[in-house]
């Protein structure tokens, strides 16, 4: 495989692999800003301040689960890419060996 060949594929990966981490945050604001916005309609129809506390206290363990979720699938997809561009960086030496 050609120099040239290798970082064109090199940085076709990683391209993709970022474009992907891209995406997985536009998601994931995506889903905090629903759970926000739902909260907030919540609230405002909230009857008591018991229901108030209520609520908060729902939408904050709720919310605690769900970062606890997105670390995990962000972790999960940074060791792929980092995983994926060390892979990339020791095609050379593999071949060069060969």
């Amino acid at each position: 495989m050609s120099p040239a060949t290798e970082h064109n594929q090199s940085r076709s990966v990683t391209v993709e692999n970022i474009r992907e981490f891209n995406i997985k945050m536009i998601d994931m604001a995506h889903a905090n800003m629903a759970a926000f916005f739902e909260f907030a309609c919540q609230l405002a129809t909230a009857k008591a301040p018991s229901d108030i506390i209520e609520l908060w206290t729902a939408h904050t363990r709720k919310q605690f689960e769900t970062l606890t979720e997105q670390t995990k699938e962000m972790t999960a997809l940074g060791q792929k890419v980092v995983w994926e561009s060390a892979q990339m960086r020791a095609l050379p030496h593999v071949f060069a060996t060969a």
